[in-house]
């Protein structure tokens, strides 16, 4: 009994512990007096965490309260940047990791060459290199990084940190986080890319008061994060929102994945390069011809050859992105039909395209929803910092977990700030 009460004893301590620090990065600057009131833990408990947290320099004082009288309490703020987090986004064409401060802002960030369909040993090698090679740039003690954030495309399984299968990279049982972690004296954690674009999006962004939304990222992939009351859906095994893989023509092209007909197959740059390449095949008249006369190299077109032509009035590759936003809505209409979400966000490299693909996209939707009220759809300016900031998330929200009782308040999943 009396191993119970210390145990429930130190899991409420570990639980107002983290209350605070929360309160603190939320609200600070902050005083102790106004903690006390939001949390309603009484001040002498708030000021003896803040005193121990002020002696482990993981929060400061920094000026006074505003006054009308009276004696001025204290502000407390968090130390963001006496401790760093790596984000890291896996793709395609390459890797690009960053690191970000305990607010979530980044401090810096490269790129380096995606070594795609290459073995497990050689995706390491270049993991752990870009990992030392940032820590050391920015000269970093190994102790001050808390964690690190792997996002990727393709079928994670999260609790044990292994890609489980990656088609688009050649990739399969990649074990990122006990590999890595025989490597730095840090925790490593992934998810796939989707899903920490849209904690990004959940934390910082357009989704930030939203319980129930989708976010959908289109580019060389499309996949979509969904989140349900709050948080992100993962589904049994890790594979909810493969978005690109609903089947929307049982008798269309071959996708990579082995189907037939897949979203993806109808909407990814892929599809806009070949439709272009098709449409100069058969002799139509376009722009890209121009484009292109001086390489003569169909394979110099680009998605961004075919935006620059649309945008400048051709009609062949106006007409493309108009199919590209019709596919995108119908499967977008199953999405709304399964869950109903408030709003849906649409991020990725696809989104440079704009306005060639939203009015289409939204018509189509419209059409079929004619009874619903307007459902809000949201476009994310391209670009890497929703990639970089999702990934550190994936550690973030580990570090500010508040502790969770169950079983009558004898159990509980600790908070991993554990500094």
């Amino acid at each position: 009994m009396d191993n119970i009460r210390r145990g429930n004893k130190q899991l409420i301590k570990e639980l107002n512990r983290a209350i605070v620090i929360n309160t603190i990065l939320n609200y600070g600057p902050v005083s102790r007096t106004r903690i006390s009131e939001i949390t309603d833990l009484g001040l002498s408990t708030v000021s003896n965490i803040v005193a121990d947290l002020i002696k482990r320099e993981l929060i400061y004082e920094t000026g006074e309260e505003e006054s009308s009288g009276g004696r001025r309490a204290i502000l407390l703020e968090f130390n963001c940047n006496d401790r760093f987090v790596l984000g890291i986004k896996i793709g395609l064409d390459g890797i690009i990791i960053g690191l970000v401060n305990m607010k979530s802002k980044i401090l810096d960030q490269h790129f380096i060459p995606s070594p795609v369909k290459s073995s497990e040993k050689i995706v390491l090698e270049v993991l752990i290199k870009a990992i030392r090679d940032l820590i050391n740039k920015k000269h970093i003690q190994a102790e001050k990084i808390v964690g690190c954030g792997i996002g990727i495309s393709g079928l994670v399984n999260q609790k044990e940190g292994i890609l489980v299968f990656s088609k688009i990279l050649g990739w399969k049982k990649i074990r990122f986080k006990e590999l890595l972690e025989k490597e730095f004296n840090f925790p490593i954690f992934i998810d796939k890319d989707v899903n920490t674009l849209t904690l990004a999006e959940k934390r910082f962004g357009v989704g930030k008061k939203i319980n129930n939304f989708i976010c959908i990222t289109i580019g060389k992939g499309v996949g979509a994060g969904i989140v349900i009351k709050g948080d992100i859906y993962h589904g049994s095994y890790g594979g909810a929102g493969d978005f690109g893989h609903i089947i929307i023509d049982k008798d269309g092209p071959l996708c990579y994945c082995g189907k037939r007909g897949c979203l993806e197959t109808f909407s990814s740059d892929k599809f806009i390069i070949n439709k272009i390449k098709e449409a100069l095949s058969n002799q139509q008249d376009t722009m890209i011809k121009d484009f292109i006369k001086k390489k003569n190299d169909l394979d110099s077109i680009s998605v961004d050859t075919v935006i620059k032509a649309a945008q400048e009035g051709d009609i062949v590759s106006k007409n493309i992105f108009q199919e590209v936003g019709k596919n995108l809505a119908m499967g977008i209409v199953s999405l709304i039909s399964l869950f109903d979400p408030e709003l849906i966000i649409v991020g990725g490299e696809g989104v440079k395209a704009g306005e060639l693909i939203f009015p289409t996209m939204r018509k189509v939707i419209r059409d079929n929803f004619p009874y619903k009220k307007e459902i809000k759809i949201i476009p994310l300016q391209p670009g890497e910092e929703g990639w970089i900031i999702g990934a550190a998330e994936l550690v973030l929200s580990e570090v500010f977990k508040t502790p969770i009782f169950k079983s009558k308040g004898k159990v509980a999943i600790k908070s991993a700030f554990h500094w």
